[in-house]
């Protein structure tokens, strides 16, 4: 008879540190936060903006859409591309 051995596998994980790049966002319009929501993020999205992001003024429902820095310029032509396509539609941002 043959006698079964086990064999006690222990997994070690590699703790490798992962760091954490600062992205510099950049400021480009202010909105309000019911058209950030809605329309905004949508709009810079459908674009082919990656990162963007809503920074809420302190005491209103006003704030800035800021988007990385390679991507202002990229950001601020699909912004007046959509005003363009769109000259009917309330302007969303200043």
């Amino acid at each position: 008879m043959a006698s079964s051995k086990k064999k006690n596998v222990v997994e070690t994980k590699a703790t490798a540190k992962v760091e954490k790049v600062r992205v510099e966002m950049i400021s480009i319009f202010s909105t309000t936060y019911g058209y950030w929501r809605y329309f905004v993020k949508n709009i810079l999205a459908e674009g082919g903006i990656s990162k963007f992001r809503f920074i809420k003024d302190a005491d209103s429902y006003k704030g800035k859409i800021a988007v990385i820095k390679i991507e202002v310029d990229k950001a601020k032509k699909v912004l007046a591309e959509y005003q363009k396509n769109n000259p009917d539609t309330k302007s969303m941002w200043e």
